[in-house]
């Protein structure tokens, strides 16, 4: 994590309400495209990540983001986003991890950390090409058509990797999301 984010973590765990903001503003415009990107709907992807910060907000002496806070909050949007998805009812078929993750009613934000703990051990253990790929795909939210200009591969060799990437974390957490 770079030290601007680690500074206003610091400040805002103190009450600063300028780090607060600080954070807010420099985060606010990708959590709510990310947001609108799988729900659709500007109104409902705004009040989503307002309901984060203010979690956010409301446990700041508890909270502790040891590695990237960028990729803390765009887990928690993602979790945000099942369980409105889970409300609509328009996914039928949730598998048991889904289940798992939209369950409990109590803000599961503070719980992020420990998941993304296991992610990143899981992406550790992964083959260099597939790690590579892999984190150009999430982590700096590459296209397939990109990745594969970038690794000078064929787009359906990064769907590949990509996919058993997938594949092999979800198993690797599957212990601790369902254990």
């Amino acid at each position: 994590m770079n030290n601007a984010d680690i500074l206003l973590l610091k400040g805002m765990a103190k009450g600063n309400v300028k780090a607060f903001e600080a954070i807010y503003n420099k985060y606010w415009d990708l959590l709510v495209r990310q947001a609108y990107a799988k729900l659709g709907d500007s109104s409902e992807a705004e009040d989503l990540v307002q309901d984060i910060f203010l979690t956010i907000w409301n446990n700041r002496k508890e909270l502790t983001v040891q590695k990237n806070l960028k990729v803390y909050l765009l887990t928690a949007v993602k979790y945000k986003v099942y369980k409105v998805i889970y409300k609509r009812k328009e996914l039928c078929d949730i598998s048991l991890i889904d289940e798992v993750l939209v369950q409990s009613e109590v803000p599961r934000i503070l719980e992020f950390e420990e998941l993304y703990e296991k992610i990143e051990v899981a992406i550790d253990k992964l083959p260099a090409g597939q790690k590579e790929t892999f984190k150009l795909s999430r982590y700096q939210q590459l296209s397939t058509k990109e990745i594969a200009a970038q690794l000078q591969i064929a787009p359906q060799t990064v769907h590949n990797k990509i996919h058993l990437s997938l594949l092999f974390i979800r198993a690797e957490i599957k212990n601790y999301l369902c254990g």
